[in-house]
């Protein structure tokens, strides 16, 4: 199954080269990476970083959104344009293991009724750290969670007062990680802009993951961490 790679853009010119070559680096050969670019006041560096990819590997695709209208936008465009049966997505600023595409799409083959899938990740605040994260895993062995389980602590916490975002109780996954068959978005499972008023709509991506789990009941987690956070950028500017 062909995996389509969307990497939103906007302002991240500085790190979005390396997002784009731990995509490049998959050992999850059989994918599209398309690096959509929102509008950003640093285009002309972005173009370059992706034309200088693409010319290295055909698989490196661009699209270019004229203004900024958010990454919910950016990520409908992609999804709009691909015609891949499974989509996932990379922040420019961060980078996923090697082995992260293929570890997930493993959870597919093995399990048919799952038709969208979360992973864990490594919180990184340093370029040191970020780089130590990037090792693969070293086991064949699958960690998932199961749908029945993973629905039941995503409406526990929606229920909690206090929780207002895609919650799995213990286990932390990263939104962006996700993991779906195109023929979700298709029958009418969109990206919404946030600031909506409705709680779970703090983020395109808990958006997004809340309706998909609660509504179908068919997501899984693969609870090992494949995905790696920068959280010092200017997107989210924190401290360790």
């Amino acid at each position: 199954m062909k995996v389509c790679v969307i990497i939103p853009n906007y302002n991240h010119h500085q790190w979005l080269d390396e997002s784009i070559k731990s995509a490049i680096a998959q050992t999850y050969k059989d994918i599209e990476i398309l690096v959509v670019d929102d509008g950003s006041s640093d285009k002309e560096k972005v173009k370059s970083i992706v034309r200088e990819n693409s010319t290295f590997d055909n698989r490196v695709k661009y699209i270019d959104l004229p203004k900024n209208t958010g990454k919910w936008n950016a990520l409908n465009e992609a999804i709009k344009s691909t015609s891949c049966k499974l989509i996932t997505t990379l922040d420019a600023d961060d980078v996923c293991p090697a082995d992260r595409i293929e570890r997930q799409a493993m959870v597919f083959k093995e399990l048919p009724d799952v038709l969208h899938l979360l992973t864990g990740f490594h919180h990184c605040w340093t370029p040191e750290e970020l780089s130590l994260n990037k090792t693969i895993l070293q086991t064949k062995q699958l960690n998932i969670v199961l749908p029945p389980d993973v629905r039941q602590m995503v409406l526990t916490g929606f229920a909690t007062p206090g929780i207002n975002h895609y919650f799995t109780g213990n286990i932390e996954t990263a939104g962006a990680s996700a993991m779906f068959y195109r023929d979700l978005w298709e029958v009418g499972f969109r990206f919404n802009p946030p600031r909506l008023g409705l709680r779970t709509l703090l983020s395109e991506d808990s958006d997004f993951n809340f309706r998909v789990t609660a509504t179908l009941g068919r997501t899984a987690i693969l609870n090992e961490k494949l995905y790696c956070y920068r959280r010092n950028t200017s997107t989210n500017e924190e401290t360790k």
